[in-house]
């Protein structure tokens, strides 16, 4: 039997073996090659919350990407090793990448199509691959009013919780 990872599960323990996941949060990183990435995360979000809404039609499932804003970025991978990247406007690069991203639109209802998330936020980071990352609070980063925001992240996930399991 395949295993799958997720980052953060709530479930019910009284249904345990049966498990039964009422919020999961799945994690992607875009550090490098942003253009191929984004298209292979946003691919990633739509199966993973197709998997998640399978399983349980009322559960939330929400996602969060962060995405490196640095052209320095020293992929750890071998194949990658001292490879030299064409320089490019990574400020526009990244803004379009936060775009895409909150473009996505987001599920309010269980009976709602099985591919979108119900919460989503895009965290912005400059990491090199050697020093340790530093978040991105101004642009290219979402904003307190931007719907990927962490925050308003956080509250979307609680209000739905709220309404769809208070009282059972």
């Amino acid at each position: 039997m395949a295993e799958r990872s997720i980052d953060l599960v709530f479930h019910e323990p009284s249904s345990a073996p049966a498990l039964s996941v009422r919020l999961s949060v799945e994690h992607k990183t875009i550090m490098t090659a942003h253009d191929k990435a984004r298209k292979n995360r946003y691919g990633d979000l739509i199966a993973y919350c197709n998997h998640m809404h399978n399983h349980r039609k009322d559960c939330i499932a929400a996602g969060i990407v962060v995405v490196n804003t640095s052209p320095e970025y020293e992929n750890p991978d071998a194949f990658a090793k001292g490879l030299k990247r064409p320089r490019f406007n990574m400020e526009k690069v990244v803004t379009d990448t936060v775009g895409i991203f909150s473009m996505i639109p987001l599920r309010d209802e269980p009976d709602n199509p099985n591919d979108q998330p119900e919460a989503l936020s895009v965290i912005v980071v400059k990491y090199d691959g050697l020093h340790p990352a530093s978040l991105i609070k101004g642009p290219p980063a979402p904003g307190p009013k931007d719907a990927v925001h962490y925050g308003n992240f956080i509250r979307r996930i609680c209000r739905l919780f709220e309404k769809r399991f208070s009282g059972r």
